[in-house]
């Protein structure tokens, strides 16, 4: 199970979130989760690396696999398009899968936003792909906390997962994160929680811990650096 973009809004310390597998053998990858996107009329554009390690939580802390991700975003108003590759930890076919997205996102309201952004996941060697649209709300919880729901949906099928997340500070530096989802792809309910230190500077650490009603769980420590302009 890996992080998939709740919402095309995301933490830029490199919040990840969960979704289901894409098909037999294509995941969906880690993207942020709750991000600002700027509405100026100037071409904005983020890149970044990351690189993370998970462990089976229910059998004695076995190593599950490493994985390294790099990406890289443009944002001109509301528009954003973004290209990421991910390593893919043994597999006996594929070494890296990539995924295309292109969207559009506005604030509303008073700290209300709402994206709608299509994605293209594909693998390096072997012919399996698959499309995602996804729709989300970003939302205020509080004075300091922010939420954000998203369905995202296979075109091909009409199956979807439907996510709820959210991030609150604890610190200056410190932020913890959580998500509750549903999938009807993979047919389970799946959770995530964890903290993210933002050492400034663009680097970043994420501890996440991750579990659905039918598997094991997961503990991931993730690096991320990321740079913008």
């Amino acid at each position: 199970m890996t992080f998939k973009t709740l919402l095309g809004f995301g933490l830029t310390a490199g919040l990840l979130s969960t979704a289901a597998y894409a098909q037999d053998n294509i995941t969906t990858g880690f993207d942020p989760v709750i991000d600002d996107r700027p509405t100026v009329s100037a071409i904005g554009w983020t890149a970044g690396v990351s690189a993370a390690t998970r462990f089976n939580t229910s059998d004695d802390f076995d190593h599950l696999e490493n994985e390294i991700e790099g990406f890289v975003e443009l944002t001109y108003g509301g528009f954003h398009t973004g290209l990421s590759a991910t390593s893919l930890y043994q597999d006996p076919t594929d070494d890296v899968e990539f995924e295309a997205d292109l969207g559009y996102g506005a604030d509303f309201g008073q700290g209300m936003s709402w994206d709608l952004s299509y994605s293209y996941i594909w693998l390096n060697d072997s012919k399996d792909h698959e499309e995602e649209i996804t729709a989300t709300l970003g939302f205020p919880i509080g004075r300091a906390i922010s939420g954000a729901f998203a369905v995202i949906i296979n075109p091909d099928n009409g199956e979807s997962d439907q996510e709820v997340a959210f991030e609150a500070p604890l610190s200056e530096r410190w932020t913890a994160v959580g998500l509750i989802g549903n999938s009807d792809r993979d047919d389970n309910l799946y959770a995530e929680a964890g903290a993210v230190y933002d050492f400034g500077d663009g680097v970043s650490f994420e501890a996440l811990y991750e579990d659905t009603n039918d598997g094991d769980g997961v503990l991931g420590f993730t690096v991320s650096y990321e740079i913008g302009g």
